[in-house]
């Protein structure tokens, strides 16, 4: 008898949770929220980027510049910067992890802390040049 009672309270809350999801869809909808799955192409998605590196030589990119836009338009307005010095990518963080990134650049021995060793080496490097 229990068996019976445990299997058809499992079925009553099966139903109660087709239920909650069917009116919280409903509700999605008449609020007007965007239930469309999130894109697999990350490169169109407007994101906010800051650079955490130092500020390169000649005023071509200063520290803590924040970009808006999606990652192909932030590429190409930095695309003169890039060519001269590629890390600058690979220090371009989302806003939302701006702490966590920051104090891994300063931690030694981690690979954010290198890319901002070598991009001070090379612009140091630039500077002497020109």
């Amino acid at each position: 008898m229990a068996v019976k009672k445990n299997a058809t309270a499992a079925a009553e809350s099966e139903k109660a949770a087709e239920v909650v999801n069917s009116t919280s869809e409903t509700e999605n909808t008449v609020n007007g929220a965007q239930t469309q799955p999130q894109t697999e192409n990350k490169e169109q998605d407007t994101v906010k980027l800051i650079y955490i590196g130092p500020t390169l030589p000649k005023a071509m990119l200063k520290s803590n510049r924040i970009f808006e836009g999606t990652r192909e338009e932030i590429k190409k307005e930095l695309k003169t910067v890039l060519e001269k010095f590629p890390l600058v990518e690979k220090l371009l963080v989302p806003v939302e992890s701006l702490a966590e990134k920051k104090d891994k650049v300063r931690s030694a021995g981690n690979i954010l802390n290198k890319y901002y060793s070598d991009l001070v080496s090379a612009a140091a490097a630039v500077e002497v040049e020109g």
